[in-house]
Formats: structure tokens, sequence, C-alpha cells
């Protein structure tokens, strides 16, 4: 793949709403839709119409029971060692926003799938039994670099219902 220059192109934004799911989020307009598989609560969106390698992932979670203050220091172990666990994995931050309300877990990395070095931003969030994951990925490090402003106004832009 040749460098690209510059950040991707917008042609515009689209509000995807979920009432099924209960969460709505920003993206390109022209960004292609796949469906998870069965018995997943989410959507992936891709700038390639036959390619998710480089993608937004969205998924929500309904948890057995809310979570609490104390629920914190285990749910920051699983995701820590969750990420940590990965093949290849070379961890550039972990970053944490905790509030009465809602939590954010977020990570960003590099990691091996089979021989292809991949770059991964995964933002847990959770507010009451809720659980929402977002996983923005590049095919390599060079496409996620590329994409990473649209992922940004993503993952960012998240409405949870």
């Amino acid at each position: 793949m040749t460098e690209r220059q510059g950040v991707p192109f917008y042609t515009g934004m689209r509000y995807y709403v979920t009432e099924k799911w209960g969460f709505a989020i920003w993206l390109p307009s022209d960004w292609y839709e796949f469906q998870m598989d069965k018995g997943h609560k989410g959507v992936i969106f891709s700038p390639h119409k036959d390619d998710t390698d480089t993608c937004l992932s969205v998924e929500k979670f309904t948890l057995k029971i809310s979570i609490k203050d104390a629920d914190i220091p285990i749910l920051r172990k699983g995701f820590h060692d969750g990420v940590n666990a990965l093949p290849g994995v070379e961890v550039e931050k972990f970053d944490e926003s905790l509030s009465t309300t809602i939590n954010f877990f977020e990570a960003r990395f590099t990691y091996l799938d089979n021989e292809v070095r991949r770059k991964r931003w995964i933002r847990n969030v959770y507010w009451g039994n809720g659980q929402l994951v977002m996983i923005a990925q590049g095919k390599d490090t060079a496409d996620f670099d590329y994409y990473e402003p649209m992922f940004f106004n993503t993952m960012y832009t998240t409405d949870i219902k």
C-alpha cells in the first residue's frame, strides 16, 4: 500500500440510530454497514465495501447487575488483562474516565492477527447495567492512522439510550 496524504475525505455524515439496541452514532455517510453474527447486539461499519479489517464496531450489552464503584477495580483489571492477552500486543496507552453515572475504559494498541500487525482503539462504556463496547480498527497501522479522524468523531459522538 502506498502512503496516503492528508486525511480521509468526508462526503457527508449520517446519524445512525438503533432503538433496538439503544445507541446512536455519527459516522461517515458512505461507510458500509455489516451485521454482527447472530446473538450480538451491534453493528460494524467499514469504509470498504468488501473488507471489515478496517472498521468501527459498536455492540451493547445488558448486564445482570448494575455497576457500582466497588466493581471498578475488577473491571479495570479485566480490561487491562484482556488487552494484554492479545498476541504480540504493544499497548500505546490505557485511559479511563470515572464518574458517578458513567465510566469509560479505553486502550490504544497494536497486536498481531496471524502475521498482520493491526491497530485498535477500544472504548468500553459502563452505566447502570449497560455496557457499550466500541472498537475502531485499522487493517494495519497506516490504515488506522489514516482513518483516525473519522474514528475519533464517531467514538466521541455516541448517544446512549
